[in-house]
């Protein structure tokens, strides 16, 4: 795949206009040192008393203002009245004005604002000075270098013809500079993107103007070129807001035997300050053309702010019916395919949020084939939307869960209403509470080959808990828990008009920590001094008849994914398998050890861990991880990790099998690391049953340029290489970083070819 990002491509023009930001000092070396006047430009024993017998009403209002973002003002408005001056020589005007004119070295430093040159004539009255020869400015952002440089704080004026200035990555050369006010002008200004080069992207301009007070940024007759070539006009082109680039523009173009040639776009506007729009657009020749509206926003009130992202495409897929595939149900993919996808997030005051997903698939593989970014972060998707009240010690909800895609199962909430009062002690009695309540309507719905039933129903679900924490010493904790649980269900599948759940649970958490420091040192290991922390836990918990009702309760919200590689949920009122609670009465003895050392960037480092969980049922559980079978044990959970030194990392997570003297799942690791130079990890993955995986990632830095990648990914059970990737990474000039790759993917259901290409960043953002 040949893929070009030109993100954030025409951001040079916005990045102009912060020089009416902070300060940044430039320094230049005199080649003698220079003779500092400290009562210039107090030269007069007259005006030095004038200035004494102001009052202090009047210097309290010559102290310079903190600067915020976006105030509307000049740098030059900021300025303190009296820099102070040096030069190698003085001379003062005729006239009897105090002009004063400093040669050789001549410099004014100003909290705000350096000058540095040959030749600077200094007005005392007004503050306007005027440089000349070799001139060197710093102001704002910029370093300023030019002949001739005009400044006058009380005016709030400057002026400069052909100047070059910048700061990295953003280097510009312009006929002039003008500054007046709120208002700052480039005249036919050229902006290098990076450091001059013959690859560099530059942008020219006959005329850039900002306003200050407004944040309008104005460009007229833009080229956007790449080296020589040019590659974008604009007439003109405008923007409220410097936080962001003109335009987003993602390109990738390539060749595969699945799409055929392609060339895929998204192009975002940001030119209408908080409201981005823009559109997808795309060609497959063995696939026809992608197209569909693009939204991003974000803003920012004085109470409120939102932000998120709206996306959508469509497609009349020309693909073969054995490149369109079946779904996982077994289904035939259409050729009418489209997607939607939107994100929200929002404060609308301090104690109301609001919250939202929505993933829209016309297939499970839509995005997949067509923007694998959305497929890969989100496969199975979650559409909902969500208002929370936060109180003082509560919280109050308004949750919705929707379902549009027909290819998978939903528990929908339509809506459900929810209150959570945060754990708090009464009346200072060493008891605390804790509760919450919900209310709402359910249903379970998703295609028939995976739901043999379908149910809906009202249900009302609350939780009532106290707990006691009682310090045994100044290392050991017990804290006793007892706690209820109601549930109410309007539309009970035995076909009694309603159906009620009273449960109970008694039982304890305890801790201890136990900490052990030694001052051991190894230069080699980058070990200063070790803590170790060990924390033995033990948890118990009695549910008594927690099953009772199956027969009644509508099956909808059945099982926690957490409950299959994760040690089950112990307490009452975090269980989320509310419609299929078994009866409990387990002991949970764990252990977590750490061994940490000093770090003189983080403040510490950890050198090895290892955490141990075991269930011990009393009173055999149904366990999902067991094919939700009876068992006296859990599985016995392990995570193991070891960084003895920076390049070294070794880890694995485990779960094993008491009862059947198995290992269900286990995940393991090894990272070797030199410093940016060379980084290889070796990875295996093993999930009885489904998954035996075996993949490998490598880096190389031949040198500042020059990178090797490479990638490898074998399945056991396939008894294949499922995926090779070797890529070579290299610097064009000082602009661009080239990608040049080439892939094999084998063993998949979908997308099992050879591609090669190329993708082109930029290196500076």
């Amino acid at each position: 795949m040949f893929g070009v990002k030109l993100s954030r491509t025409l951001f040079a023009f916005a990045w102009l206009a912060g020089f009416c930001g902070a300060s940044a000092a430039v320094a230049a070396d005199a080649n003698s040192k220079p003779r500092r006047r400290a009562d210039v430009p107090w030269v007069s024993l007259s005006h030095q008393r004038s200035l004494e017998s102001k009052p202090a009403a009047a210097d309290e209002g010559e102290k310079v203002p903190v600067v915020k973002k976006s105030d509307g003002k000049s740098p030059l408005s900021r300025m303190v009245s009296a820099p102070e001056i040096s030069a190698d020589k003085f001379d003062y005007l005729q006239g009897g004005d105090g002009d004063l004119v400093a040669t050789g070295n001549a410099k004014i430093d100003d909290e705000k604002f350096e000058l540095r040159a040959d030749k600077i004539k200094y007005s005392q009255n007004t503050g306007a000075a005027e440089a000349s020869g070799s001139v060197k400015a710093s102001l704002a952002q910029a370093r300023v270098a030019a002949e001739t440089f005009r400044l006058n704080p009380s005016k709030e004026e400057l002026s400069t013809p052909h100047a070059r200035f910048g700061s990295s990555p953003i280097f510009v050369e312009a006929d002039e500079i003008n500054s007046a006010k709120n208002k700052v002008s480039f005249d036919n200004p050229i902006v290098y993107i990076g450091e001059p080069s013959p690859y560099s992207m530059t942008a020219s301009a006959s005329q850039i103007r900002y306003d200050t007070q407004s944040e309008l940024l104005e460009f007229d007759d833009t080229i956007v070129s790449i080296g020589p070539v040019p590659v974008f006009y604009a007439p003109y082109y405008s923007q409220y807001g410097l936080e962001k680039p003109p335009f987003d523009i993602q390109t990738k173009v390539g060749y595969n035997s699945d799409y055929g040639a392609f060339l895929a776009n998204t192009v975002i506007y940001n030119g209408l300050g908080n409201f981005d729009p823009g559109f997808l657009l795309d060609y497959y020749t063995e696939r026809s053309v992608l197209f569909g509206p693009a939204l991003n926003y974000d803003y920012k009130g004085v109470e409120t702010w939102l932000r998120g992202f709206v996306q959508g495409a469509y497609i009349n897929d020309h693909g073969s019916a054995d490149i369109l595939g079946v779904d996982s149900l077994g289904r035939r993919i259409g050729h009418d395919r489209f997607f939607a996808q939107m994100r929200h997030a929002q404060m609308v005051s301090d104690n109301i949020a609001v919250i939202g997903s929505l993933a829209w698939w016309s297939d499970e593989f839509v995005t997949r084939d067509f923007r694998p970014e959305f497929f890969y972060g989100d496969q199975i998707p979650d559409n909902f939307a969500e208002v929370d009240y936060y109180g003082p010690s509560y919280t109050v909800s308004l949750f919705s869960r929707f379902a549009p895609n027909n290819w998978e199962i939903v528990q929908q909430r339509l809506p459900e209403a929810r209150f959570d009062l945060q754990p708090g002690e009464i009346f200072n009695t060493g008891v605390y509470q804790t509760m919450y309540a919900s209310a709402g309507y359910l249903r379970n719905s998703g295609p028939e080959q995976l739901l043999s039933e379908t149910f809906e129903t009202a249900r009302v679900d609350a939780y009532y808990g106290l707990m006691r924490p009682i310090r045994l010493n100044s290392w050991s904790t017990i804290t006793p828990v007892i706690g209820g649980r109601l549930t109410y269900y309007g539309n009970p599948k035995n076909g009694n008009s309603s159906y009620t759940r009273l449960l109970g649970q008694i039982g304890f958490d305890a801790q201890m920590d136990v900490w052990g420091t030694w001052e051991y040192k190894s230069r080699t290991m980058g070990i200063d001094g070790l803590r170790h922390h060990m924390t033995p836990v033990i948890s118990y918990r009695y549910i008594p008849n927690a099953a009772q009702g199956s027969g009644a309760i509508p099956g909808i919200d059945e099982i926690s994914i957490e409950d299959f590689t994760y040690p089950p949920i112990l307490d009452l009122g975090d269980m989320r398998n509310t419609d299929r609670l078994f009866k409990t009465n387990t002991l949970r003895i764990g252990l977590k050890n750490t061994l940490e050392t000093r770090d003189e960037t983080y403040g510490s480092r950890e050198l090895a861990r290892f955490d141990i969980f075991q269930d011990f049922n009393f009173d055999k559980r149904v366990l999902a991880q067991n094919d939700f079978k009876e068992s006296s044990f859990s599985d016995l959970y392990t995570n193991v990790s070891i960084s003895p030194a920076r390049w070294l990392t070794v880890g694995c997570y485990n779960r094993f099998n008491i009862e059947n003297l198995n290992v269900p799942e286990t995940n393991a690791y090894i990272g070797l690391f030199d410093s940016d130079k060379f980084s290889l990890y070796l990875i295996s993955s093993y999930l009885d049953g489904a998954i035996t995986q075996y993949s490998a990632l490598a880096e190389y830095r031949i040198s500042e340029r020059y990178r090797i990648l490479a990638r490898w990914a074998y399945d056991h059970r396939l008894s294949m290489l499922t995926d090779q990737t070797y890529t070579l990474w290299t610097r064009l000039g000082n602009s661009w970083v080239v990608e040049y790759q080439i892939s094999y993917r084998s063993g998949s259901s979908r997308q099992n070819n050879f591609s090669f290409g190329a993708r082109i960043s930029m290196a500076i953002f």
